[in-house]
C-alpha cells in the first residue's frame, strides 16, 4: 500500500463522517419557519391577553402573511427537507392571514347605492387639534408646523353630517394634556351643528344631539385608572369615548366617538417603560370593557369610530362587542392602512356599525401633512 492509499484510507471515513453530519443538521429554511410558526401561534394565544406581549405585537401586520410566504418560496426552492418546511410555513400563514390586515373582501364586496337621505360620516384623529405654530400653542417636539386655516378647509371638505375628532387636547413641554377651549371657533366654522365634548373627543353633528355623555372607567374600574399623580384633568385619562345619541329623523342613533389607550407608552425608558406598558395595556382593556358594556345594554342603533391604537393583529380587538360590525368589507384597498398617514403600514382607526345600519362607502382620507392619522369617511344609512 503506498503513501496516497493510507492517506485515501484515513480520510475517507472522516469525509463520510463529515457528509453524514451535514445530513443531520436542519435547513435553514426548516429553522426559519418554524422559529416563525412559533411566533404566530405565541401571538395569537398571548396577544391582547397579557400586557408584556405588548412589543411583539407592534410588528407591521402584513408580515404575518408575507414572511410565510417568502418562506414558502424559500421552502420550494431548497434541497432538503423541502415539504417539511413548506407545511411549516402554510401552517404559519393559515394562522396568521386572517389577522394580517389583508381586505379580501374588497376583491368582491359591491356597495349598495345610498339613498338620498345617506348620513355622512367623518372620523379623524387630529394630532393634538390645532396646535402649531398658527395657534396659540407651539407644536409639542416632532410635530411640523402646521396651518390652522388648512385644519379647518380639510374638516370642511370632508362634508360631513356628523364628525367623530379625536385628539382635542394640546401637550405642553412637561407632555401634560391640557384642555382645548375651540368650541367658539367651530361654532363660527361649523354654523348650526350641534356640538359635543368629553375630555379628548368632540362631535359635531348637523342633527340634535339628545344625549351625550363620556364613557367614564372609574366608576366601575377604579383600579385601573391610570391616572398621574397631580394631575389637574382626571377625566382625560379616564374617558376615552364619547357617546352621542342623536335625532335623525324618527330615529335615535348613537354615535360612539373613541380613541383607545396607545398599547406603548415610550415617554420613559428602562424599567419604567415597562412599568407603563403594563399600565397601558390595563388601561386599554378597562376602557374598552366599559366601551362594550355600553354598546351591549345600548338598543339604539350605533356607530363606533375611532382610533383604536389597535392593529388588525392585536387580540385587544377581540373586545369589541360582537352586535358591531367591522366596516371593512366596504373599503377598496386590500391593505387597508391608517397610520402613519406619510408612510402607513398599519391599520389603527376603525369603524363599526350594529345590522340595522348599512355602510354604502367606506374609504380613507390622507390628511396631507395635517396629522399622522388617515381619516375615515363614510356614507350610511338606517333600515326602513
Amino acid at each position: 500500500m503506498t503513501a496516497a492509499d493510507t492517506t485515501q484510507a484515513v480520510t475517507r471515513p472522516r469525509d463520510s463522517r463529515r457528509a453524514s453530519g451535514v445530513r443531520r443538521r436542519i435547513p435553514l429554511v426548516l429553522c426559519a419557519a418554524s422559529a416563525w410558526l412559533v411566533f404566530v401561534v405565541s401571538h395569537r394565544v398571548l396577544s391582547g391577553r397579557v400586557w408584556w406581549w405588548q412589543l411583539p405585537e407592534l410588528v407591521p401586520p402584513l408580515a404575518l402573511a408575507a414572511v410565510p410566504v417568502l418562506l414558502l418560496v424559500a421552502a420550494l426552492a431548497a434541497r432538503r427537507a423541502r415539504r417539511a418546511a413548506a407545511a411549516v410555513a402554510l401552517a404559519s400563514l393559515t394562522l396568521g392571514a386572517g389577522v394580517s390586515g389583508l381586505n379580501l373582501a374588497s376583491l368582491w364586496h359591491r356597495a349598495v347605492p345610498a339613498p338620498t337621505d345617506a348620513i355622512k360620516v367623518f372620523s379623524w384623529n387630529t394630532w393634538y387639534w390645532d396646535q402649531s405654530l398658527g395657534s396659540a400653542m407651539p407644536p409639542p417636539t416632532g410635530t411640523p408646523p402646521r396651518d390652522v386655516a388648512a385644519f379647518y378647509r380639510y374638516l370642511h371638505a370632508q362634508d360631513a353630517d356628523v364628525l367623530l375628532l379625536q385628539e382635542y387636547v394640546y401637550f405642553g413641554a412637561d407632555s401634560r394634556p391640557i384642555r382645548v377651549n375651540d368650541l367658539d371657533t367651530l361654532r363660527r366654522e361649523f354654523p348650526g351643528f350641534h356640538i359635543a365634548a368629553a375630555s379628548e373627543m368632540v362631535t359635531l353633528s348637523r342633527f340634535p344631539i339628545v344625549l351625550e355623555h363620556g364613557l367614564d372607567l372609574r366608576p366601575e374600574d377604579g383600579r385601573d385608572t391610570p391616572v398621574p399623580p397631580g394631575s389637574d384633568w382626571p377625566g382625560f385619562y379616564t374617558v376615552k369615548t364619547l357617546r352621542t345619541d342623536l335625532r335623525i329623523g324618527s330615529r335615535t342613533v348613537s354615535f360612539y366617538n373613541s380613541h383607545i389607550n396607545s398599547p406603548v407608552d415610550p415617554s420613559a425608558g428602562g424599567l419604567d417603560l415597562f412599568s407603563l406598558n403594563r399600565t397601558q395595556h390595563e388601561a386599554r382593556k378597562a376602557n374598552l370593557r366599559v366601551l362594550a358594556a355600553d354598546i351591549q345594554a345600548n338598543p339604539l342603533p350605533a356607530v363606533l369610530a375611532g382610533d383604536f391604537n389597535a392593529s388588525p393583529a392585536m387580540g385587544i380587538l377581540r373586545q369589541v362587542p360582537g352586535r358591531m360590525a367591522d366596516a371593512t368589507p366596504a373599503l377598496r384597498s386590500l391593505y387597508p392602512a391608517t397610520w402613519d398617514d406619510r408612510w402607513p403600514w398599519w391599520r389603527i382607526d376603525w369603524a363599526y356599525t350594529t345590522p340595522e345600519i348599512t355602510v354604502h362607502e367606506y374609504r380613507l382620507v390622507r390628511s396631507n401633512g395635517l396629522s399622522d392619522h388617515s381619516g375615515q369617511r363614510l356614507v350610511l344609512s338606517l333600515s326602513r
